[in-house]
């Protein structure tokens, strides 16, 4: 059985298509909004979130034919199964990938729970068995993230990027990272201050063969 392959798209300036003005396309266009995508929403009516959003455009009419044209990928989101079966044959025509809010097996791509916090995001995917099941363990997961996260994440980028400069081995580069990114190195980062965390990572850019080699990743 063959499974979707999961991955992240730049949508920034891009334009999209959503069709539908009901709260399931109120989320969807939320996520859209927040990527960056310049965003045209046709509904003949609209929930009044979408009062609060930045739009490229919202059109309030029954959808047309044409509107998907020029668009990067498209939403269908109505309340009714005809209205997205027909814009996403539309889509499938033209190649633009298209969402179908009622069945993900009508469209192209089908969108995960969705976890962002900061600069962390989560896809959660059940291949369409239980969309329910898979925010419940979003949020499940949500309710588990550390209170430092944004600040443990920053410190990560920073001191990976330093590690690139002063670790030639590939190999012990990706243990002094791994290391870091570890249980064990979030509890070491929550316990030392600034001062104290500066000093030990200078220690082990320096000697990063004094990183036990388990924490080596392991990609098989």
């Amino acid at each position: 059985m063959t499974k979707p392959y999961l991955m992240q798209i730049d949508l920034s300036g891009k334009p999209v298509l959503v069709v539908g003005g009901g709260p399931i396309a109120l989320h969807k266009t939320r996520h859209l909004v927040t990527s960056g995508a310049q965003v045209t929403v046709v509904s003949s009516s609209f929930h009044a979130g979408f009062d609060e959003l930045d739009l490229a455009a919202r059109v309030e009419r029954r959808f047309e034919d044409g509107d998907i044209d020029g668009m990067t990928l498209v939403h269908a989101a109505t309340n009714v199964p005809e209205t997205n079966a027909h814009v996403a044959a539309l889509c499938a025509a033209l190649e633009i990938p298209c969402c179908c809010a009622h069945d993900t097996t009508v469209g192209t791509f089908s969108v995960p729970a969705m976890l962002t916090s900061g600069d962390l995001q989560i896809s959660i995917a059940t291949n369409g068995k239980s969309p329910s099941f898979g925010a419940r363990l979003r949020r499940k997961i949500e309710a588990d993230l550390p209170e430092c996260l944004d600040a443990y994440l920053n410190f990560l980028g920073e001191v990976r990027d330093r590690s690139k400069e002063r670790i030639a081995d590939g190999q012990l580069r990706m243990r002094f990272n791994s290391y870091l990114a570890s249980a064990e190195g979030q509890a070491w980062f929550e316990s030392k201050d600034v001062a104290a965390r500066d000093a030990e990572v200078e220690q082990l850019l320096n000697a990063p063969e004094s990183i036990p080699e388990s924490y080596t990743p392991r990609w098989s």
